[in-house]
């Protein structure tokens, strides 16, 4: 009988402790349950009943951590996956759990131990690999956190999550080829992953596979419409298939999507700002700034943006906070020492130099610009000692406008030491701009015909003969491009009498009116009667006066080179107007045109080779004849070699013509260069420079390259009697 009372009592003992752990087990589920559906309140009621009835189980531990960790009262969450571990060292969720809270107290380094001690614990545990990855990501670290997620892979090959999250690394880390294929095992293991489409899509691009991008970014968008990740991607490839219709309306969408999606508003920024709508651009990037604050990429959007916008100083401020945000953002870094060089502040590119010297990230961009200012400095061995210690490998992987930027800068030095061949085969590097792909040179010689057709027309040359004489009527300073108009602006501009508008679109703004408002093209002057001639007039002195920043300025120029192709629209607007004609030897300004890095656009896309640039020289040459035989125009011209030789006698001459008397200010041009700030054309870094001779029969250098091109140049060298 003994026997059966012992029995008894272990029996019960049994079923206290069944009950015990229901009751235990119920608890915990009603408190997962709770918070689940998002009653923290009652899930915590729950769990510290439990703590206070001194139930050991690391499941109340680490729930009741997870919710503290939700609702940011993180030392809390520290505290509780702390005791999990003490107490149950062997049950591993707690590790990656901590790991997780430390991470958001910015405390990475403890939380990379931690992780390490469970995967000593258990290196077959994937989570810990996943989150290890995660913040080594966050640090920047891409190639040990492709360490974590191969390891990841060999314990489990089909961890789809691992695959796509090792593609991104691998994306991030310039190896976009590797990506493609981790993403594609990823979509054979689950072919409408939405994660690995959208990511996939993006490498794509960046591979330029534009179809095959579009194509699994549609298929990701298919299985849901109003993911505006998808979307912003889709906005990217649509972008460079030159779609910018379709690839605003992505941007867009995605916005009205996620209202705060810092990426898709300076993409769209981006975008606007590549149309040329800089202000809506600016907007755009602004808000990607304020969603964003550490969106470093962004600042140095706008920062670009304001530089068109000539806003230089806040430029210069969102240069540094990109690389106050990440110290090694190369890309910060080259706009801002490009900003300094382009603004003449070499004394501040110096010294910000030598303050980075040490900094071993931008190793390429210091020897760059050091290469650069040493040239300025006419160090000439210097300058080319320094290009040539830029490394090959950053050449090419560094971004498009950077690598032509440096095939520029090294054209020219070559150039000075006289490596005349390798300097010519730089300057053909420098122009291959991509942006160019989708200009077409045709259309603006097209343009040019298309004015000149207005001088065989009797009607239009019966409306130029007009005896109307237009009060305040602007002068045009026009010519070719690279035949001294940049130097004669600063000149000229230094007298207190005169403001000179540089290269501002006002002839086509009123091209524009023109066309749609009058329904007029431009080969049909003729029909424009002269009560649009009128407003036309009136448009242009409106927005010709609230561009000038001399508003006591007796006479206003608009200098644009290339305005020579619009004196027929210049002279009916303004019959009784001057007209600064400016002229070079006809090979110098050539091969000076050839030489520059202009801002792609169909003009500037006939300049990429000596003999396209001969070409349209020629007709631009022929069609100033031809106006100036057939039109009543009141010119002078300004001859770049009679400047150089004979400073005060020429500049006297163009003064007369203008009627204003001399100023000794005009001998302090170089001064009023310096404080222009932003030049917009490339003789920036020549205006603030003595005059020099050096750049006289330069072409010479480069005869063999002009064997194509003699027959373009030979008569003009006689008509401007070089």
């Amino acid at each position: 009988m003994k026997g059966f009372g012992n029995n008894d009592r272990t029996s019960k003992k049994l079923i206290e402790k069944k009950t015990y752990n229901l009751q235990k087990d119920n608890l915990i589920s009603n408190a997962l349950s709770l918070h689940s559906k998002g009653k923290i309140k009652e899930a915590l009621e729950i769990y510290n009943h439990l703590i206070q009835k001194k139930i050991d189980d690391p499941r109340i531990f680490n729930n009741l951590g997870s919710i503290y960790s939700q609702i940011k009262q993180f030392d809390k969450a520290i505290l509780l996956f702390n005791e999990s571990i003490k107490k149950f060292p062997d049950c591993l969720e707690a590790y990656p759990n901590l790991a997780n809270v430390l991470v958001a107290k910015g405390r990475s380094d403890a939380a990379k131990n931690i992780l390490n001690k469970a995967i000593e614990l258990n290196p077959k545990y994937l989570r810990s690999y996943s989150i290890m990855a995660r913040i080594l990501v966050g640090e920047d670290n891409l190639q040990k956190a492709e360490f974590f997620l191969k390891k990841s892979l060999e314990i489990n090959p089909k961890d789809i999550n691992a695959l796509v999250n090792l593609a991104c690394v691998l994306k991030d880390s310039g190896n976009p080829e590797q990506a493609e294929k981790f993403l594609k095992e990823a979509l054979k293991i689950n072919p409408n992953y939405d994660f690995a489409l959208i990511n996939l899509g993006t490498v794509l691009n960046q591979l330029e596979k534009f179809d095959e991008g579009e194509q699994y970014l549609r298929k990701a968008l298919s299985i849901n419409s109003s993911s505006p990740m998808a979307l912003n991607n889709l906005g990217n490839i649509l972008s460079n298939k030159k779609k910018d219709t379709e690839a605003e309306l992505c941007y867009r969408k995605a916005i009205e999507i996620k209202s705060d999606f810092s990426l898709a508003y300076s993409n769209l920024g981006s975008l606007l700002s590549k149309q040329g709508k800089l202000l809506e651009a600016e907007k755009n990037t602004e808000k990607a700034i304020n969603y964003n604050p550490k969106f470093e990429l962004a600042f140095v959007n706008l920062g670009s943006i304001k530089i068109d916008l000539d806003k230089l100083s806040e430029a210069e401020e969102l240069f540094l906070s990109a690389i106050e945000i990440n110290k090694n953002y190369n890309y910060a870094y080259r706009n801002l020492f490009r900003l300094y060089e382009k603004t003449n502040k070499i004394n501040k590119l110096k010294n910000k130099i030598e303050s980075l010297k040490e900094n071993k990230n931008i190793v390429n961009e210091i020897l760059m610009f050091r290469a650069r200012i040493s040239f300025r400095e006419k160090d000439f061995t210097k300058a080319k000692k320094y290009i040539d210690q830029v490394s090959n490998e950053w050449i090419e992987n560094t971004d498009h406008s950077t690598n032509l930027l440096f095939w520029s800068f090294r054209a020219f030095i070559e150039e000075k030491v006289e490596n005349f061949d390798e300097a010519f085969k730089c300057f053909e590097k420098s122009q291959l701009n991509l942006k160019y792909e989708n200009k077409n040179p045709k259309i603006f010689q097209n343009y040019i015909h298309t004015y000149r057709k207005n001088i065989d027309n009797d009607a239009f040359l019966a409306k130029t003969k007009r005896p109307k004489i237009i009060k305040d009527s602007p002068v045009f300073l026009i010519g070719f491009p690279r035949s001294g108009t940049t130097l004669l602006d600063t000149i000229l501009r230094s007298h207190p009498e005169i403001d000179v508008l540089e290269e501002k679109p006002l002839i086509n703004s009123v091209e524009q009116i023109i066309k749609s408002k009058f329904n007029c093209s431009l080969d049909k002057l003729h029909k424009l009667t002269s009560n649009d001639l009128d407003y036309l007039g009136n448009h242009y002195l409106e927005i010709l006066r609230n561009n000038c920043d001399n508003k006591n300025a007796k006479i206003l120029i608009d200098k644009f080179p290339f305005q020579t192709v619009c004196l027929p629209l210049i002279n009916l607007l303004f019959p009784n107007s001057k007209i600064i004609f400016t002229h070079r030897n006809p090979y110098d300004t050539v091969l000076s045109c050839f030489q520059q890095s202009f801002e792609p656009n169909n003009a500037m896309s006939n300049f990429r080779s000596i003999e396209s640039t001969s070409r349209i020289y020629d007709l631009t040459m022929s069609f100033w004849l031809d106006y100036i035989e057939k039109l009543k125009i009141n010119y002078v011209t300004s001859k770049y070699e009679d400047l150089v030789d004979d400073f005060d006698k020429h500049i006297l001459k163009i003064l007369n013509f203008l009627d204003v008397s001399w100023d000794d200010n005009i001998k302090n041009y170089r001064n009023t260069a310096h404080e222009r700030g932003k030049i917009n054309t490339p003789s920036s870094s020549q205006v603030v420079q003595p005059l020099y001779k050096s750049s006289i029969d330069k072409w010479k250098n480069y005869q063999k390259y002009f064997k194509n091109s003699n027959h373009y140049l030979d008569k003009w060298m006689s008509y401007f009697k070089y």
